[in-house]
């Protein structure tokens, strides 16, 4: 009788030390299963846009003090002259203050072998077809904007979209990111993206923290006047056919519209302001550009009323019946093409409702900032 009651003692312990074991690999599995799905799941969530529209606050971020520095030997030239025969990068552009005295069609052009030429890499498309999807007129095909980027919180939430203008700079606009100015460690860029819903894209996206970010000092919230913001990455990005810089407009300060063909805005933000639907793959609007006087004249006939003055620093562009940018796409490049180079003209900041006939949207006007531009480039390095 002992020896049977041993026995049962025997595998009363057995069975607790193997169910003991099954609990212990089963937490193992499915803690290793949520790490796992919190590392995959790339999806952007809108969920704090409408909130962030609700929470702008009257801030002013601080002045900074500007200072520029000159690195290597300079002169005009045109645009020919500035390119090397080899890429051998032997003379190049180099973002710095310059004095603007460049006569019309040439160049502020400076030789450093260190410095790679921004002419040879930026703007340039190679957009592919993905096996399997077909593309709407309104969708971009993937690689088509390979400058457009992402601002996210670490979690995913969509913040606001940018421009990426070289291998560790991009611009945005500044008034859903001034809540963050003193927090950017909670953002995060995400560039290569195309779905972002679904991870379809022949290629990965890549993602880089926030090392500095400098809002115009003299942003105003109430009106969004200086409505931009530099954004330094923590580490450069390897450009590639689906991730490169636009070009900036140099040498554009006092450019006439008609200059220019193609624009177009990319962004994923809805198209519809009072039931919003974001959608999962990069969409894209041709847009023209407008004159300043006509986009006032336009935008005096809306709630904005007859004594309305647009900010030196916007320029307009669309105006045509459902075809605009909208909510969600804050940030976002409007490029053109001149002379066969696309450049960045402007960023998505505000408009009165969306895609309403003869209401053009306002953007930022990039060339009026490009002094600004450079000199906080300079200073953040």
């Amino acid at each position: 009788m002992l020896f049977k009651y041993y026995i049962k003692i025997y595998k009363i312990y057995t069975n607790r030390i193997i169910m003991y074991i099954v609990i212990f690999l089963s937490t193992i599995i499915l803690s290793e299963a949520n790490f796992s799905n919190l590392n995959t799941n790339n999806s952007v969530k809108f969920d704090k846009l409408e909130l962030q529209i609700e929470n702008i606050k009257n801030n002013h971020a601080s002045k900074i003090s500007l200072k520029s520095e000159w690195l290597e030997e300079c002169k005009c030239v045109i645009t020919s002259d500035c390119l090397p025969k080899t890429n051998d990068t032997s003379i190049d552009i180099r973002i710095v203050t310059k004095p603007d005295t460049c006569p019309t069609g040439m160049i502020w052009c400076c030789s450093d072998p260190t410095i790679e030429n921004p002419l040879l890499t930026c703007g340039k498309i190679s957009p592919q077809n993905i096996e399997g999807i077909k593309i709407q007129p309104d969708q971009a095909n993937f690689g088509e904007f390979p400058w457009q980027a992402l601002i996210l919180t670490i979690s995913n939430s969509f913040v606001s979209n940018g421009a990426l203008i070289n291998k560790k700079y991009v611009l945005s606009t500044a008034h859903f990111l001034i809540t963050y100015s003193k927090n950017i460690s909670a953002l995060k860029i995400r560039l290569g993206e195309w779905d972002i819903y679904r991870n379809i894209e022949p290629f990965p996206h890549i993602e880089r923290s926030i090392s500095s970010m400098t809002i115009h000092p003299d942003y105003i919230s109430s009106n969004l006047h200086n409505d931009i913001v530099v954004i330094m990455l923590s580490e450069p990005v390897i450009t590639s056919t689906y991730i490169s810089p636009i070009c900036l407009p140099y040498n554009m300060l006092n450019f006439e519209v008609m200059q220019f063909n193609k624009c177009r805005v990319s962004g994923w933000g809805t198209e519809n302001f009072e039931r919003p639907q974001y959608p999962g793959i990069l969409k894209k609007v041709n847009v023209p550009l407008w004159s300043q006087d006509r986009c006032v004249e336009n935008l005096r006939t809306t709630r904005l009323g007859s004594k309305f003055q647009l900010h030196e620093g916007f320029i307009c562009a669309g105006g045509e019946e459902h075809e605009d940018a909208c909510t969600g796409d804050g940030g976002s490049p409007l490029v053109c093409e001149h002379d066969s180079v696309t450049i960045l003209i402007g960023l998505v900041s505000w408009g009165i409702g969306c895609g309403t006939a003869s209401v053009p949207g306002v953007y930022v006007d990039v060339s009026k900032y490009l002094p600004w531009i450079e000199n906080t480039i300079t200073t953040m390095i």
